[in-house]
């Protein structure tokens, strides 16, 4: 009798054994491919991220360093800041003799060696006069060795008896200091340690803050008012012809900021070409007042950031089809109706793209309010500039810097929650 194949029995539990085992075989090959794929990548990138490593992160890293860490004066004057921990301002009065004697022992040997200048340059920050202070009391320290140094300083500057005096310099003696960020907001210490708003006729940097958002948005949403049709109007045109016009766009990319900017002087100021129409226009006798004020400061920003919001919104323009305006309109929708219910919605992620685009740059502007605002419309980064090259305060500089670039962070943070990622898209 002869067997047919299907009466042989089938080692089913071997065949399902190998199954599995193949099948474990070809996932961990796949992982392994991944895995190296992955490594691929990231061999192609490692330059770019090494890059931004050293040309981005590790200065924003200093700069965050500068503004928490100034050891000048704990290593000026080592002795007097290790004495100076244990002293209590709010008890009104004056360290013991040992912080005196070594506060003097501390200068005398920061005098050697030309810390003087550093030590005075650091109070000063803190609290205006002190450098006439030290420098003073340095030059005249040698003139008697008679007497305590409680004595000794005294004579040469009663300041030396007053509470206010040390508890400046107890409070930049620590190697970490939140003094920078306390005077950026217009906060300082009071004489018994105390954290209290500046006069107001000191208070400075807060409305700073407030006037650069406050410019920056108006810039930001006047290039979407011009931005938007002339966007509009490339994205419906005819290839051959938005060429042209595109090339008009990006004609200004061609010129550097600082002749853009001067152009506008020439144009604005007061016998310049826009006042000499009008008064030939009859509008006006004397010329107006469009330069050196908010004005000025609005329309030369305008100028020079429109096309990046022309470019943004175009991008995104380019991509809608007229197929949804000739949709509605078949439907019985009017042309104004139409474009607010079936294209403007589309063009939502170019318009915030374009927004936020001409905000972040507008918020770090020197140059431009520098030459056509005046003296109230300086934006921070004039004051940031301005303690970097003339003041020498670096800490303030880097507290500023830091404080406008979270400000940025926290508004561009708030713009992806409130778009869900969409609107920094630029196409």
């Amino acid at each position: 009798m002869m067997n047919l194949p299907t009466d042989f029995p089938v080692p089913t539990h071997n065949t399902e054994q190998v199954a599995t085992v193949e099948f474990k075989s070809l996932k961990a090959k796949l992982r392994s491919a991944e895995r190296a794929e992955r490594i691929k990548a990231m061999l192609l990138v490692f330059p770019l991220l090494a890059f931004l490593l050293v040309t981005f992160l590790v200065p924003i890293g200093s700069l965050l360093m500068k503004s928490l860490q100034d050891p000048t004066i704990s290593k000026e004057l080592p002795h007097t800041a290790v004495l100076l921990r244990e002293w209590d301002p709010a008890k009104g009065k004056v360290p013991g003799e040992h912080v005196y004697d070594a506060f003097g022992r501390d200068l005398l040997v920061a005098k050697s060696n030309e810390g003087v200048s550093r030590v005075a340059s650091r109070l000063n920050y803190d609290e205006a006069g002190m450098r006439g202070l030290i420098m003073k009391t340095a030059r005249r320290l040698g003139d008697s060795d008679t007497g305590t140094w409680h004595q000794r300083l005294t004579a040469i500057d009663p300041q030396w008896d007053d509470v206010s005096t040390w508890s400046t310099l107890k409070y930049a003696s620590s190697p970490w200091t939140l003094a920078y960020y306390l005077k950026a907001f217009d906060f300082k210490r009071s004489s018994d340690g105390s954290i209290v708003r500046q006069p107001e006729s000191e208070r400075l940097y807060v409305d700073v803050f407030v006037r650069t958002a406050w410019v920056s948005m108006s810039v930001s949403l006047l290039c979407l008012l011009f931005g938007y049709p002339v966007a509009y109007f490339l994205a419906n045109i005819p290839a051959r012809h938005s060429n042209v016009f595109m090339i008009m766009v990006l004609l200004p990319f061609w010129t550097s900021t600082l002749v853009r900017t001067t152009a506008w002087v020439v144009v604005l100021q007061s016998n310049g070409v826009l006042n000499a129409f009008l008064i030939h226009l009859g509008i006006t006798e004397a010329g107006l007042a469009l330069i050196y004020n908010r004005f000025g400061v609005l329309v030369a920003m305008t100028h020079i950031l429109l096309p990046y919001a022309i470019l943004s919104l175009y991008s995104v323009m380019k991509g809608v089809p007229n197929i949804y305006m000739k949709a509605s309109r078949s439907l019985g929708a009017g042309p104004i109706r139409s474009f607010f219910s079936a294209y403007f919605p589309q063009t939502l992620p170019g318009v915030g793209a374009a927004g936020m685009l001409t905000f972040i740059l507008a918020v770090g502007y020197y140059i431009t309010p520098a030459i056509v605002g005046g003296p109230d419309d300086q934006l921070a980064s004039y004051y940031i500039a301005n303690h970097v090259n003339s003041t020498l305060n670096w800490g303030l500089a880097s507290a500023l810097a830091s404080i406008l670039l979270a400000g940025v962070l926290l508004v561009y943070a708030m713009f992806v929650r409130l778009t869900g990622g969409a609107g920094v898209k630029l196409g």
